[in-house]
């Protein structure tokens, strides 16, 4: 009795998902930037790993991708607070301007 080879896939099955997370999660958030939408992130989404990809080493301490959110916040949180404070500023000042327009109205009537 001779049994056929195992492919990547049924030898490391959690590492061989981890990695196809991996991409499907680059190519999305790349995709949905670039196109500023999220239903641009889902055109061509890869469903399988290119076969070359199989030859490379699996990455077996991946991160899933709910974590990618994370390193995000981390390494642009400077940009992600300046822009809170700016509209937050800017949105002072047009509410402002907004009730004191509203409050010139009442006094004119």
């Amino acid at each position: 009795m001779t049994l056929r080879d195992l492919t990547i896939e049924e030898s490391f099955p959690i590492a061989f998902h981890q990695d196809l997370l991996k991409k499907q999660s680059e190519h999305f958030v790349n995709n949905s930037i670039a196109n500023g939408a999220i239903e641009g992130g889902y055109k061509n989404i890869p469903t399988e790993l290119p076969p070359n990809n199989i030859i490379a080493p699996l990455m077996i301490n991946s991160k899933p991708p709910n974590l990618l959110i994370g390193t995000y916040i981390k390494k642009n949180w400077r940009v992600i607070l300046t822009s809170m404070l700016i509209g937050g500023v800017v949105w002072y000042f047009l509410d402002r301007n907004i009730k004191k327009a509203r409050l010139r109205k009442k006094i004119k009537i």
